[in-house]
Protein backbone atom coordinates (compact mmCIF):
# COMPACT_ATOMS: atom_id res chain seq x y z
CA UNK A 1 0.00 0.00 0.00
CA UNK A 2 1.36 3.69 -1.07
CA UNK A 3 0.95 6.37 1.02
CA UNK A 4 -1.56 7.85 -1.51
CA UNK A 5 -4.04 4.82 -1.25
CA UNK A 6 -6.19 5.27 1.73
CA UNK A 7 -7.67 3.49 4.55
CA UNK A 8 -11.71 2.67 4.52
CA UNK A 9 -12.10 4.88 7.53
CA UNK A 10 -15.54 3.68 8.63
CA UNK A 11 -13.66 0.12 9.22
CA UNK A 12 -11.16 0.42 12.15
CA UNK A 13 -9.93 -2.07 14.17
CA UNK A 14 -9.93 -1.54 17.92
CA UNK A 15 -6.22 -0.94 17.85
CA UNK A 16 -6.34 1.47 14.59
CA UNK A 17 -9.31 3.41 16.44
CA UNK A 18 -6.57 3.92 19.65
CA UNK A 19 -4.23 5.12 17.79
CA UNK A 20 -6.34 7.41 15.44
CA UNK A 21 -7.58 8.71 18.67
CA UNK A 22 -4.42 9.11 20.18
CA UNK A 23 -3.16 11.06 17.43
CA UNK A 24 -6.08 13.16 17.06
CA UNK A 25 -5.72 13.94 20.82
CA UNK A 26 -1.92 15.33 20.78
CA UNK A 27 -2.68 17.46 17.51
CA UNK A 28 -5.11 19.22 19.34
CA UNK A 29 -2.87 19.71 22.34
CA UNK A 30 0.64 20.09 20.54
CA UNK A 31 -0.31 20.74 16.82
CA UNK A 32 0.64 18.70 14.11
CA UNK A 33 4.63 19.23 14.12
CA UNK A 34 4.98 17.87 17.56
CA UNK A 35 2.72 15.29 17.04
CA UNK A 36 5.19 12.70 16.23
CA UNK A 37 4.52 8.73 15.73
CA UNK A 38 6.54 7.64 19.16
CA UNK A 39 4.35 9.79 21.03
CA UNK A 40 1.41 9.07 19.43
CA UNK A 41 2.60 4.64 19.88
CA UNK A 42 2.88 6.03 24.21
CA UNK A 43 -0.60 7.69 24.28
CA UNK A 44 -2.37 4.62 22.30
CA UNK A 45 -0.44 2.38 24.24
CA UNK A 46 1.30 0.56 21.54
CA UNK A 47 4.78 0.19 20.04
CA UNK A 48 5.72 2.83 17.60
CA UNK A 49 6.35 -0.31 14.54
CA UNK A 50 2.13 -1.32 14.97
CA UNK A 51 1.54 2.66 13.62
CA UNK A 52 3.64 1.88 10.35
CA UNK A 53 2.18 -1.44 9.93
CA UNK A 54 -1.62 -0.22 10.28
CA UNK A 55 -0.83 3.31 8.85
CA UNK A 56 2.56 3.49 6.82
CA UNK A 57 3.09 7.07 7.58
CA UNK A 58 2.24 9.89 9.74
CA UNK A 59 0.61 11.53 7.25
CA UNK A 60 -1.76 8.39 5.93
CA UNK A 61 -3.08 8.29 9.88
CA UNK A 62 -3.80 12.03 10.32
CA UNK A 63 -5.48 11.64 6.96
CA UNK A 64 -7.83 8.75 8.04
CA UNK A 65 -8.44 10.29 11.49
CA UNK A 66 -9.83 13.35 9.59
CA UNK A 67 -11.77 11.53 7.20
CA UNK A 68 -13.60 9.21 9.82
CA UNK A 69 -14.74 12.31 11.85
CA UNK A 70 -15.71 14.04 8.35
CA UNK A 71 -17.65 11.27 7.62
CA UNK A 72 -19.21 11.11 11.00
CA UNK A 73 -20.49 14.81 11.28
CA UNK A 74 -21.69 14.90 7.49
CA UNK A 75 -23.71 11.60 8.39
CA UNK A 76 -25.17 13.24 11.76
CA UNK A 77 -25.75 16.98 9.91
CA UNK A 78 -27.54 15.00 7.33
CA UNK A 79 -29.96 13.09 10.01
CA UNK A 80 -30.41 16.25 11.83
CA UNK A 81 -31.17 18.77 9.04
CA UNK A 82 -33.75 16.03 7.54
CA UNK A 83 -36.04 16.66 10.22
CA UNK A 84 -39.26 18.77 10.14
CA UNK A 85 -39.23 21.80 12.26
CA UNK A 86 -42.18 24.39 13.05
CA UNK A 87 -40.74 27.35 12.50
CA UNK A 88 -37.38 29.30 12.57
CA UNK A 89 -37.34 29.04 16.60
CA UNK A 90 -38.00 25.77 16.79
CA UNK A 91 -35.07 24.94 14.35
CA UNK A 92 -32.50 27.66 16.25
CA UNK A 93 -33.18 26.14 19.59
CA UNK A 94 -32.62 22.37 18.79
CA UNK A 95 -29.90 23.78 15.74
CA UNK A 96 -27.81 25.45 18.45
CA UNK A 97 -27.73 22.80 20.87
CA UNK A 98 -26.97 20.04 18.43
CA UNK A 99 -23.80 22.19 17.31
CA UNK A 100 -22.80 22.56 20.49
CA UNK A 101 -22.48 18.95 20.84
CA UNK A 102 -20.90 18.34 17.58
CA UNK A 103 -18.33 20.48 18.60
CA UNK A 104 -17.95 18.82 21.61
CA UNK A 105 -17.76 15.63 20.87
CA UNK A 106 -15.71 15.77 17.68
CA UNK A 107 -13.76 18.36 20.05
CA UNK A 108 -10.36 16.92 18.95
CA UNK A 109 -10.85 17.60 15.31
CA UNK A 110 -12.51 20.62 15.73
CA UNK A 111 -9.50 22.69 17.80
CA UNK A 112 -6.83 20.75 16.11
CA UNK A 113 -8.42 22.22 13.10
CA UNK A 114 -9.02 25.48 14.29
CA UNK A 115 -4.62 25.10 15.56
CA UNK A 116 -3.69 23.84 12.65
CA UNK A 117 -4.96 27.01 9.90
CA UNK A 118 -2.28 27.76 7.69
CA UNK A 119 -0.16 24.83 8.09
CA UNK A 120 0.84 23.45 4.31
CA UNK A 121 0.84 19.75 5.77
CA UNK A 122 -2.75 19.79 6.90
CA UNK A 123 -3.91 21.27 2.85
CA UNK A 124 -4.47 17.66 1.88
CA UNK A 125 -6.57 16.74 4.76
CA UNK A 126 -10.18 17.15 4.61
CA UNK A 127 -11.50 19.91 7.18
CA UNK A 128 -13.85 19.10 10.08
CA UNK A 129 -16.94 19.96 8.13
CA UNK A 130 -17.78 23.02 10.02
CA UNK A 131 -18.91 24.89 6.19
CA UNK A 132 -21.00 22.01 5.58
CA UNK A 133 -23.17 22.15 9.21
CA UNK A 134 -23.24 25.91 8.04
CA UNK A 135 -24.54 25.45 4.37
CA UNK A 136 -27.02 23.02 5.92
CA UNK A 137 -28.51 25.41 8.80
CA UNK A 138 -28.73 27.96 6.40
CA UNK A 139 -30.48 25.82 3.94
CA UNK A 140 -32.92 24.91 6.61
CA UNK A 141 -33.59 28.14 8.01
CA UNK A 142 -34.11 29.06 4.36
CA UNK A 143 -37.13 26.55 4.09
CA UNK A 144 -38.36 27.43 7.40
CA UNK A 145 -38.74 30.86 7.45
CA UNK A 146 -41.84 32.77 6.13
CA UNK A 147 -40.42 36.03 5.87
CA UNK A 148 -39.80 37.15 2.17
CA UNK A 149 -37.64 39.37 3.07
CA UNK A 150 -33.75 37.41 3.51
CA UNK A 151 -31.92 36.77 0.27
CA UNK A 152 -29.47 33.48 0.08
CA UNK A 153 -26.84 35.45 0.95
CA UNK A 154 -28.44 37.03 3.57
CA UNK A 155 -29.49 33.14 5.20
CA UNK A 156 -25.57 32.25 4.63
CA UNK A 157 -24.78 34.92 7.07
CA UNK A 158 -26.51 34.25 9.84
CA UNK A 159 -25.81 30.67 9.47
CA UNK A 160 -22.06 32.06 9.83
CA UNK A 161 -22.59 33.96 12.56
CA UNK A 162 -24.20 31.69 14.48
CA UNK A 163 -22.17 28.22 13.63
CA UNK A 164 -18.55 30.33 14.65
CA UNK A 165 -20.33 32.06 17.66
CA UNK A 166 -20.92 28.69 18.48
CA UNK A 167 -17.54 27.89 17.58
CA UNK A 168 -16.18 30.21 19.77
CA UNK A 169 -17.84 28.91 22.96
CA UNK A 170 -15.81 25.87 22.88
CA UNK A 171 -12.62 27.43 21.79
CA UNK A 172 -13.29 29.57 25.23
CA UNK A 173 -13.86 26.31 27.28
CA UNK A 174 -10.59 25.20 25.54
CA UNK A 175 -8.73 28.18 27.00
CA UNK A 176 -10.19 28.23 30.43
CA UNK A 177 -8.69 24.86 31.12
CA UNK A 178 -5.16 26.00 30.16
CA UNK A 179 -5.67 29.12 32.22
CA UNK A 180 -4.86 29.60 36.40
CA UNK A 181 -7.33 31.69 36.93
CA UNK A 182 -11.15 30.77 36.13
CA UNK A 183 -13.16 33.15 33.21
CA UNK A 184 -15.76 34.68 33.80
CA UNK A 185 -18.25 33.38 31.31
CA UNK A 186 -20.46 36.29 29.97
CA UNK A 187 -22.28 34.23 27.37
CA UNK A 188 -23.38 31.40 26.51
CA UNK A 189 -25.51 29.24 23.86
CA UNK A 190 -29.11 30.25 25.23
CA UNK A 191 -27.54 33.83 24.50
CA UNK A 192 -26.51 33.39 21.43
CA UNK A 193 -30.18 31.27 20.36
CA UNK A 194 -31.84 33.84 22.08
CA UNK A 195 -30.25 36.83 20.16
CA UNK A 196 -30.31 35.30 16.94
CA UNK A 197 -34.01 34.46 17.08
CA UNK A 198 -34.70 38.20 17.12
CA UNK A 199 -34.18 38.49 13.49
CA UNK A 200 -37.23 36.39 13.28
Amino acid sequence: MTEKQSIDSTHLTKTQQRIVDAALDLISHVGYKSTTTKKIAEMAEVNETTIFKNFHSKQLLIDTAYKQHTHQITKEVDEFFGQTFRDPEDLLRKAGYFIANIYTRHRPIIIGSVKEVGNEKMKSISNYKQEYIRSSLSKKLSEVTNQKGLADDEYDTLAYIFTNTILNLLIDQVREEYMEEEAVKTVNLDDIIAFMLKVF
